[in-house]
């Protein structure tokens, strides 16, 4: 298990924002998620397979790439890579909190992803949870939207 904390992850997401790689393409972002958390990764992977850049071989870093980890603005930023043997698919767990949201106070994304062939992984699903600012509604990680 790796986990990177505040600087590191920013230092990590600022290299990534800096990655335009020689095809041209960016990815916007990731869709709004569903009401039960989970968020689509069809464009995502549609975005990946078009591209030939140094983050598809980082579990951690693709993670990063979709959540677009270098635009966001958080008091602290983790991201805790497990996987339950070498080899085995890996879950990457990014969380946000501190955000500069009067509603929402943090952000907590779990990728699951699996070696794509070479060196390169594919995002398999992506949930995203949030925990609300005090009094606007839950404060443990849940899909629920805050008020």
């Amino acid at each position: 298990m790796r986990l990177v904390t505040c600087a590191g992850a920013t230092i990590a997401a600022a290299a990534l924002a800096g990655c335009g790689g020689s095809s041209g393409h960016t990815w916007g972002g990731p869709p709004a998620p569903a009401a039960d958390g989970t968020v689509s990764v069809e464009a995502f992977e549609a975005h990946r397979e078009t591209v030939e850049e140094p983050w598809e071989s980082s579990p951690a870093l693709v993670a990063a790439e979709f959540v677009r980890l270098g635009e966001r603005t958080a008091v602290n930023t983790s991201i805790e890579t497990s996987s339950e043997s070498e080899g085995s698919s890996p879950t990457v767990t990014i969380t946000l909190d501190g955000l500069l949201d009067d509603s929402v106070r943090a952000e907590r994304w779990v990728l699951e992803l699996e070696p794509a062939g070479g060196d390169g992984f594919r995002l398999v699903s992506v949930r995203r949870t949030q925990r609300c600012q005090p009094d606007r509604g839950h404060e443990g990680f849940s899909a629920e939207r805050c008020s």
